[in-house]
């Protein structure tokens, strides 16, 4: 083991028994109990968080410890295990039996009363944890698809939630256009070309049920990773021409108005994430079209040896010119460490309160990245 990687694992807390997947599953079979893996990257802050607070709980201690055979898995190295299990925001948190079936799937931070919650899934049975897709989506109508998607997602994740929804999409041919379908379509399938193919024909019925600032960015943004491009270098290169060839065609307005939205997410995706993982993130996995990947990938870029030349002020000005009227309290988190970065640390602090006061006025924890990081960052 490098020393690296022994500097990994010695963070991971000693309630992580196992050293494999494997192993876990063999100690699952014989004794007993379920599989419990965190999955996790050196690189996530909500790893991070949980490691340095969940699992110092003594009441998780005493849960993970007494009913799971627990094992903690670096994402980063376990190409295979994430492969297999999809995974592809950290930290991913899941439940199998012995055979590696998983039965709970979640992602993201959780404290402790919510990691509680998820452990108590495991005690359910649901119909949506004991029964498969195939016979879920033949139960699946116009009347119950959305609730059963967000039972799908709720008790196991969205990825299976996503699965559902093609399968019902599928099933009901190329009729799409009722709310439900439309619906479907919006939150899921932008960058699968038959569904643009519909998007562009019918996209007036979106504007008429969904919000169409938010509907046109996302279309802006995976056509342009649908005709993204290289140059000799293997590099890829911004180009919006087929955007404005795209919306033109299908007489969209505000085109021109999308481009910054669009540069940010090509400059942050492309050097966090490299585009092509990128590409491969949105197309499995469609919860990562939004501002946690965007977030993770600023990370990376900031903490990470890159021999590149970032243009700093350039990630500054268009993160900026991306934050709408009523923006997240994620955007000013993000400028807060490129600000830090660039050795404007007034500007860094007056971003951190930007985003304190938009998380309070939405009753949302906020925990400034930038105290957590701040020692990582190279200046």
């Amino acid at each position: 083991m490098g020393s690296a990687e022994a500097q990994s694992e010695a963070l991971v807390p000693e309630l992580f028994t196992h050293t494999t997947a494997g192993k876990a599953m063999r100690a699952s079979k014989f004794g007993g109990k379920l599989v419990f893996a965190f999955v996790y990257t050196d690189w996530s802050i909500p790893s991070k968080r949980m490691i340095d607070s969940t699992f110092t709980d003594p009441l998780i201690k005493h849960e993970l410890s007494a009913d799971y055979e627990n094992v903690a898995i670096n994402g980063a190295r376990k190409k295979q295990f994430t492969e297999r299990y999809n995974i592809h925001a950290y930290p991913t948190l899941l439940v199998m039996d012995w055979q590696g079936e998983v039965i709970v799937r979640t992602k993201g931070y959780k404290d402790v009363d919510s990691f509680l919650k998820t452990l108590s899934k495991t005690r359910s049975n649901s119909r949506f944890l004991r029964e498969n897709l195939d016979t879920l989506s033949l139960s699946a109508n116009r009347s119950n698809i959305l609730s059963l998607i967000d039972s799908v997602e709720y008790y196991r994740d969205d990825y299976e939630a996503k699965n559902l929804a093609k399968m019902y999409l599928d099933k009901k041919g190329t009729d799409w256009r009722d709310p439900e379908s439309m619906y479907l379509i919006k939150e899921y399938f932008y960058l699968d070309k038959k569904y643009l193919k519909f998007l562009s024909k019918y996209h007036f019925k979106f504007f008429e049920i969904f919000d169409s600032t938010t509907i046109k960015e996302n279309l802006a943004f995976n056509i342009f990773i649908n005709s993204i491009d290289t140059d000799k270098r293997g590099r890829a290169k911004f180009e919006y021409k087929p955007v404005r060839k795209w919306f033109k065609k299908h007489r969209i307005e505000g085109v021109d108005k999308l481009e910054n939205f669009v540069k940010i997410k090509y400059l942050l995706w492309g050097r966090g994430p490299s585009v092509t993982y990128s590409m491969k993130l949105l197309r499995d996995y469609p919860e990562t079209a939004d501002e946690n990947v965007l977030f993770a990938s600023v990370i990376r870029l900031l903490i990470s040896s890159n021999r590149r030349r970032i243009d700093f002020d350039d990630l500054i000005y268009s993160v900026k010119k991306s934050i709408k009227e009523d923006g997240t309290f994620l955007r000013y988190d993000v400028l807060s460490l490129l600000y830090y970065k660039n050795g404007q640390d007034s500007k860094a602090r007056e971003m951190i309160s930007l985003a304190q006061s938009i998380a309070d006025n939405t009753n949302q924890e906020y925990v400034p990245t930038l105290d957590i990081i701040s020692d990582l960052i190279v200046r």
